[in-house]
């Protein structure tokens, strides 16, 4: 008879740095587009309560899809697709799947001008495409499967507002605020979330951008199911930063570079895996039209 263990992996991803959360609504007919490949791995699980416990090490690679898109010069739609997940601890096979697809809509409620800070609300909906169950087998106990899902198979409504600040042509910052909205697995209610973050950006070189970032990201209340927490990833936070390089080799073209990882910051590290992340992006952009905003 197999024994099944239920661990809902949470790493700390790329994707929960990646979120449009500057001030500026995407231009009408504008867009950037992002595929970015990403891997991870990492021995150290925070447990529900904050507890760091060193643990067969957990691997992790990502491919995704990252976009936007104007519809009107203050109103722009965003998609985040993590179209495949490979995943797996060093005492078991590996599983594939497709993680949670994420679409938002946000809009600017002012027209950009020099002297007007840009300033944008946002809206969302996380839908659970992934795979809300994937066991995989034990290499050292043919009778043990753990379940390692690529999706925590719920909804989530994310809202948020950012505000960006231009400092001359060369530097600009960014500082966003959301809460997200969780629903049930199974009849089961999850904890709502809320974070906050910044990001630091400047362009050394005429096609060479590099931006820093940071989030925070809280629990709201006390768990009523703990059971959602060790399996199902209710209540995890963390602080966590990111280091971006993008460089436009053409008008439309680019690849990036992006590191990312958690400190012992605010927010503690709570029901998740720690770690590096090292992605490589490659990006297709329509950019923004800076003179014809500032002329609006």
């Amino acid at each position: 008879m197999k024994h099944y263990i239920n661990i809902f992996v949470l790493i700390l991803t790329v994707q929960t740095m990646s979120i449009a959360q500057g001030g500026w609504a995407r231009q009408k007919d504008s867009y950037f587009l992002k595929m970015d490949l990403s891997s991870f791995g990492s021995d150290q699980y925070y447990t529900p309560t904050g507890l760091n416990l060193t643990t067969s090490k957990f691997q992790q690679q990502s491919l995704g899809f990252y976009g936007e898109y104007g519809i009107t010069d203050q109103l722009g739609i965003i998609a985040s697709v993590p179209i495949l997940r490979r995943q797996k601890f060093e005492t078991t096979n590996a599983v594939i799947g497709q993680g949670d697809l994420s679409f938002s809509v946000k809009y600017s409620p002012f027209k950009y001008k020099q002297y007007v800070f840009p300033f944008a609300i946002f809206a969302g909906i996380d839908a659970p495409t992934g795979r809300a169950n994937a066991f995989a087998e034990s290499i050292e106990n043919a009778d043990e499967r753990i379940n390692l899902p690529t999706g925590d198979g719920e909804w989530n409504f994310p809202l948020g507002a950012a505000i960006s600040i231009p400092i001359g042509r060369k530097v600009y910052w960014s500082g966003h605020a959301m809460y997200n909205i969780r629903t049930k697995y199974e009849g089961l209610d999850f904890r709502d979330l809320y974070s906050f973050g910044t990001e630091l950006g400047f362009n050394p070189l005429k096609n060479l951008w590099i931006n820093g970032k940071m989030r925070m990201q809280f629990s709201n209340g006390t768990s009523v199911h703990p059971e959602l927490g060790f399996v199902r990833g209710d209540g995890t936070t963390f602080t966590a930063y990111s280091v971006e390089a993008f460089y436009k080799f053409s008008d439309h073209y680019g690849f990036s570079l992006t590191y990312s990882d958690g400190i012992q910051g605010p927010s503690k590290p709570q029901n998740l895996y720690l770690g590096k992340i090292i992605s490589l992006g490659f990006i297709m952009e329509k950019a923004f039209d800076f003179e014809k905003l500032n002329t609006q």
